[in-house]
């Protein structure tokens, strides 16, 4: 069936400590860490996420207290950078993400030719888990962390997440650009890379989807004697038989949203589909009926205004197998929010919620020219299908599992 997309023009407005992290490799995936033990433990160019600005910060090696100095401000028209300076380090920093009206999803780096300086806003975690390049270098229960494991003249990946009370999900990602060396020169050069390379996206692409790993599904007796549904004992359903996948469209699902932010306009796009739910005789394999969720449920839409630079967006499906009460108390389905805060630059914040079945894939495409880069966001696969039913399960939470 063609996807219909719906052109969106509104805007809908929405409601300590520090580790340094020293000559670690991307060899062992996971090990135990060793504690840091450098007479400095400390980031030292770190966001103030109260005001989303550098600064603040006080760095005490002798007697005498220095505070960040800006050297350089620029504000660009895809990135907000600066180029920083405290005693005698320098280093550039970009803080386009520091820029966002909720203080959850701001969030900057500050790099120089040794190390990279990352500070998020301290929501409340026991533990924040820091990956660079999809491996794990370290775990912190402050808000900042540096890593000094780098190349002069590179980019690296960093991941940041962290699960707060009340199991809330919080996962920052940050691209950032290690220059080759310290000079003013040199650095004020970097932050126009920066610029420059982030122009070059037209628009951001954001898609959920929620399938059927097994190649057949039943009805659980357990749900199936209160779902109310019209076919359980002694029917079979038709799965999507395949892992994750990476493709921007392609690959069955039982619903799903495609989202697209446009950066050089202040329009987006809304792309809500379901798939065939097909039921046949679970001994005979007789095909029996087949018919399709509602997609009324299924919504992607702008929460804040264009800028050119930022934009926070919210996801929802709700999708209600076919066959099944559509509301109330025996209503069962696919169910998942999530909140986003996306640059143009690559960087994001994501958070939200999911019932954890079946099992969910969300990715962010950066699109550039004909190209575009793909980022994992999160992957998770079905506790049990006993979760599709409201009251069987706790909602998990959308993070970062590892799967950068």
């Amino acid at each position: 069936m063609p996807i219909q997309a719906r052109l969106r023009t509104g805007v809908l407005t929405a409601t300590g400590a520090s580790l340094i992290i020293g000559s670690l490799t991307a060899a062992a995936p996971a090990p135990a860490l060793p504690t840091a033990a450098a007479p400095t433990s400390e980031a030292v160019f770190v966001l103030d996420a109260g005001s989303g600005k550098f600064g603040t910060t006080q760095l005490r090696r002798t007697a005498q207290s220095h505070s960040i100095q800006t050297v350089r401000n620029q504000v660009g028209t895809a990135t907000d950078t600066q180029v920083l300076s405290l005693g005698n380090q320098r280093a550039v920093a970009d803080s386009t993400l520091a820029s966002s009206p909720n203080k959850a999803e701001r969030a900057a780096w500050a790099a120089s030719s040794t190390f990279v300086d990352l500070s998020w806003p301290d929501l409340g975690a026991a533990r924040y888990t820091v990956y660079r390049d999809g491996v794990r270098i370290g775990d912190t229960k402050g808000h900042s962390i540096r890593d000094t494991a780098v190349t002069p003249g590179t980019e690296a990946a960093y991941t940041v997440s962290g699960e707060t009370e009340g199991g809330t999900g919080h996962t920052w990602r940050l691209n950032a650009t290690v220059p080759v060396d310290d000079s003013p020169a040199t650095l004020a050069a970097t932050a126009r890379q920066i610029e420059a390379k982030a122009k070059k996206y037209s628009k951001t692409t954001v898609v959920w989807r929620s399938f059927i790993r097994q190649k057949w599904a039943t009805v659980p007796k357990k749900l199936g004697s209160v779902s109310g549904c019209k076919y359980t004992s002694g029917y079979k359903y038709a799965g999507d038989n395949r892992g994750y996948s990476k493709k921007i469209t392609g690959p069955g699902f039982r619903a799903g949203v495609r989202g697209v932010i446009h950066w050089n306009k202040s329009s987006y796009d809304l792309y809500p589909q379901t798939g065939w739910t097909k039921v046949y005789k679970s001994k005979t394999g007789k095909f029996v009926a087949k018919r399709k969720a509602s997609t009324k449920k299924i919504d992607f839409r702008a929460m804040t205004k264009h800028n050119g630079k930022t934009r926070s967006v919210r996801g929802t499906v709700e999708a209600t197998d076919p066959f099944c009460p559509k509301s109330g108390p025996r209503r069962a389905g696919i169910g998942v929010t999530f909140d986003m805060r996306l640059a143009r630059n690559g960087d994001f914040y994501a958070t939200g919620k999911y019932r954890q079945a079946p099992d969910h894939e969300l990715y962010v495409y950066g699109h550039k020219g004909k190209k575009h880069s793909t980022k994992v966001v999160h992957r998770s696969k079905s506790s049990s299908l006993l979760c599709l039913s409201q009251p069987m399960c706790e909602r998990g939470t959308i993070n970062n599992y590892g799967s950068y």
